[in-house]
């Protein structure tokens, strides 16, 4: 890759451009999605688009028991790793651009790092602001953050284990669905809908709204942020959401519709990527739009027992039909 590609894939596509766009845009359509599942009109779709540009023009205040470096530099370190993230995705196709970083191998462990890192930045915030809700909020995003991490980490190993590369563009293009047998394939039928699940917990909505909680926490480890500082803030959350689900998308649902039309060339990448984009929106109404629409926010001791003794136990179960049907129905020693 030359200079040149690096730098559109950093800003363009799919890098900051192309999430901005997009991340502003699908939470523009979740947040009218929920509206109307709860009989109300909703905001304008490009509602997003108007909040983050007024946040921008708004004063930005410290305030003066902060640690001043932490408070600023969180919110950017919160968008520059999803939009890191991002260019390890393939975005509808393996080719120019997509994805734009990918070593060949160990892809999945560092994406596996680099999602901790919004919520690591978040927390990072909260902790420099001084404020007493703004440190609950932390500790309530710290303690989900452990919580869902070790089932996407199942998940991610589970995946690179049976498809034997940590490479996602290479995993994207096998699809490790139909590597095996009926087992082979319950077993990652129980880790997509372990993955699935993590996502409500990392977008942080419905059920799982709860470091912010603005009834009780005033908003949580943002109480504090205002301007600019606050708009970097709630497009790394957009954006979030978009990576989140672009990801499982990635890992389960690649399967690109070129093929199948007997397409190619430029006219194959677009009919990829609006393919991906649609899946993405599919994924995200399952697992933000209707997770929001119809819970009730949980306690944070029942966020994390889901977590911890459902979800992992749908991750592991997924794990070990996965191993049976490797090792003792494919005939694999």
């Amino acid at each position: 890759m030359n200079v040149a590609e690096a730098i559109i894939g950093l800003f363009v596509f799919p890098g900051f451009l192309f999430l901005f766009i997009f991340g502003l845009l699908f939470q523009g359509i979740n947040r009218k999605l929920i509206a109307r599942l709860q009989g109300r009109y909703g905001p304008p779709v490009i509602q997003p688009f108007y909040d983050f540009l007024k946040l921008l023009g708004k004063e930005n205040i410290v305030p003066r028991n902060a640690n001043s470096f932490w408070f600023n530099l969180a919110p950017i370190i919160a968008v520059a790793s999803v939009v890191t993230l991002m260019l390890y995705i393939p975005v509808g196709y393996v080719g120019p651009l997509s994805p734009v970083l990918s070593s060949g191998f160990g892809d999945l462990i560092v994406i596996l790092y680099l999602f901790a890192l919004p919520a690591i930045a978040l927390i990072i915030g909260a902790s420099a602001s001084g404020s007493p809700y703004a440190a609950i909020g932390a500790q309530r995003e710290l303690s989900m953050l452990i919580s869902y991490e070790f089932p996407l980490a199942i998940a991610i190993f589970a995946l690179a284990w049976r498809a034997g590369t940590f490479d996602i563009a290479e995993i994207f293009m096998k699809q490790p669905w139909t590597l095996g047998g009926p087992l082979n394939a319950l077993g990652f039928l129980l880790i997509f809908l372990t993955a699935l699940s993590v996502i409500p917990g990392k977008v942080g909505v419905g059920a799982f709204d709860i470091p912010e909680a603005k009834e009780e926490l005033a908003g949580g480890p943002l109480v504090e942020y205002s301007g600019r500082n606050l708009a970097l803030f709630e497009l790394a959350h957009y954006m979030k959401m978009f990576v989140a689900s672009a990801f499982v998308v990635a890992l389960f649902l690649g399967a690109p519709l070129s093929p199948l039309l007997g397409l190619s060339g430029a006219s194959a990448i677009f009919v990829d990527v609006l393919w991906f984009l649609f899946k993405v929106f599919i994924v995200i109404f399952f697992t933000v739009t209707l997770v929001a629409a119809v819970t009730a926010r949980l306690k944070i001791t029942q966020a994390v027992t889901f977590y911890w003794f459902v979800v992992d136990a749908l991750a592991i179960v997924g794990l070990i039909l996965i191993a049976v049907d490797h090792f003792f129905l494919s005939g694999v020693v």
